[in-house]
Formats: C-alpha cells, sequence, structure tokens
C-alpha cells in the first residue's frame, strides 16, 4: 500500500513511521498480534507476534505501540524492553460499550452552538484540506495520522474538525477508526484519540464537542460496538474529556508506544 510521501506529514522521523505503516497494512491486517496503527508499527498481542519481530520493529522504525496490554503483563513487557534498550511508559485506557457512548454524545450535541461549525473536507482539493488538518495536528504536538488514513481510504474512518466561523481556521480535531484485525479480541472496537484543540481554547469544553461528533460517528455509522481512547495518566483534563464522552477507565489494561531509551516522545 505505497502512497506519495506528500500525503503524509509531521517530522521526518513520523513521516517515516508513517510510510512503513501503511506499506504493511494489507500484511497487518492478516497477521495475529498485529496492530494497523497508522502513526507507527503495533501489537495488542505481543507473544503471538513474536518477540523478534518486535525488537527487529524497534531497531529499524524505533517505536512500536503495545495496545491492551493486561496490567500484569506489563511488569515482563518492561523487562523484555530494557534488556534491548528500549522502555516505555503506560498511559491509562478508557473505553465504553455502543449504547452509553450514543445516548452520552446524542446528550452533549444537543444544544446547539453556533461559535464554532464542523469544517468538511470541499469537493476538490481534498489532499489540501488533510494537509491542513494534519499540520494544525501537529502544531499542538499531536503526531498526525496520514492523509490516506484521515480520509477513510485505508479503512472505515470518521474525522471532526471544528472550525472559526469568521475566518474558517482550525479550532479543533479528533479521530476514529478500526486498528484491530479480524485475530483480535478487539476487532469491533474502534480507536478514537488525535484530539488537538487550539491552545486559547483549551479549558472551555472545546474537546468535549470535537471528541463527542467523532465517538458517535464511530458507533452510528461506523457501527463499532465500542471505542477506546488513551490518555496519559497525568493528563487530568484529557482524562475527565474522555469520561464526559462516555468512556470509563479501565484499570485492567495499559496501552502506549515503546521507543529506545531515551528517545524524543512520539506524540504528546
Amino acid at each position: 500500500m505505497t502512497e506519495p510521501a506528500s500525503r503524509l506529514h509531521g517530522s521526518a522521523a513520523q513521516r517515516k513511521l508513517q510510510a512503513a505503516s501503511l506499506a504493511a497494512a494489507d500484511s497487518v491486517r492478516d497477521t495475529p498480534g498485529a496492530v494497523f496503527a497508522a502513526r507507527v508499527a503495533g501489537t495488542d498481542d505481543p507473544d503471538r507476534l513474536g518477540w523478534d519481530r518486535i525488537a527487529a520493529t524497534l531497531r529499524d522504525e524505533r517505536a512500536i505501540t503495545f495496545r491492551m496490554i493486561p496490567v500484569d503483563a506489563c511488569p515482563d513487557i518492561e523487562q523484555r524492553l530494557a534488556e534491548i534498550g528500549c522502555e516505555i511508559t503506560w498511559w491509562d485506557v478508557f473505553d465504553g460499550p455502543r449504547d452509553t457512548i450514543g445516548a452520552t454524545c446524542d446528550d452533549l450535541l444537543a444544544a446547539a452552538r453556533d461559535d464554532l461549525v464542523p469544517l468538511l473536507p470541499p469537493a476538490s482539493a481534498q489532499d489540501a484540506f488533510y494537509e491542513r488538518v494534519q499540520g494544525f495536528m501537529a502544531g499542538r504536538g499531536v503526531a498526525p495520522c496520514p492523509a490516506q488514513v484521515l480520509s477513510g481510504e485505508a479503512g472505515p474512518a470518521a474525522l471532526a474538525v471544528l472550525a472559526d466561523p469568521a475566518d474558517g481556521s482550525i479550532a479543533a480535531t479528533a479521530f476514529s477508526y478500526f486498528p484491530y484485525n479480524r485475530h483480535s479480541p478487539h476487532r469491533a472496537t474502534a480507536w478514537a484519540g488525535v484530539v488537538a484543540v487550539r491552545e486559547v481554547m483549551r479549558g472551555g469544553g472545546v474537546g468535549i464537542r470535537v471528541n463527542a461528533p467523532v465517538l458517535r460517528a464511530a458507533v452510528k455509522d461506523l457501527g463499532a460496538e465500542r471505542v477506546q481512547e488513551y490518555a496519559r495518566t497525568t493528563n487530568l483534563a484529557s482524562c475527565r474529556m474522555i469520561e464526559r464522552c462516555g468512556l470509563r477507565l479501565r484499570r485492567d489494561v495499559r496501552s502506549n508506544i515503546a521507543q529506545p531509551d531515551g528517545a524524543r516522545r512520539f506524540t504528546r
């Protein structure tokens, strides 16, 4: 699944990872233990995927995401990573069922407001639209997804973009898609994330307003049975925002990206 480099975005290292993820997409969709994480290689069952492959990925690509890892398996993964000079700091996992998310997000979005409006890709110049969205994400410290993933070309997806109606400038973004393959117990679960909000608008509920339509679309339009999001444990604002949208903290699993010791953090 080779694509033009112009549809990737971010640092040179991030674009390299996106290109590798897209190139391996077809294989990943059919490999037990593999996850199509779009921005980076991934696994939701490292033993099934194989530690030789994980070590090779970390050597060649310098990042791999571990998703939905049981808490009691985390220490062993940390030890295995340390043995090859890599580390991981776990993030919290939040998720919820279709009905709860749908009802919660319907309530959140029921009150109409016109201070921000949805921004949709134009009939023409769609690449420019997605590049603009990617640039907004990157400018907020969020590693962007490839345009092929944001647009739904790589599989069912939902993208929400809110804009200032006065000038059309982007105010916030959020995104959801299906990362897990047919071998995974999470195959009917959508992932949501890359929530980015303009700095001056943070703390005013804009994150909820952009996250809720993506979650609602995941369960009502894409057919997800559950939706999950991740947040750094110390990022209390993100955790509260996610919970307001109907997801609940999972205390039995953790997720995040492993990288070589001392590497620059992949995303905020």
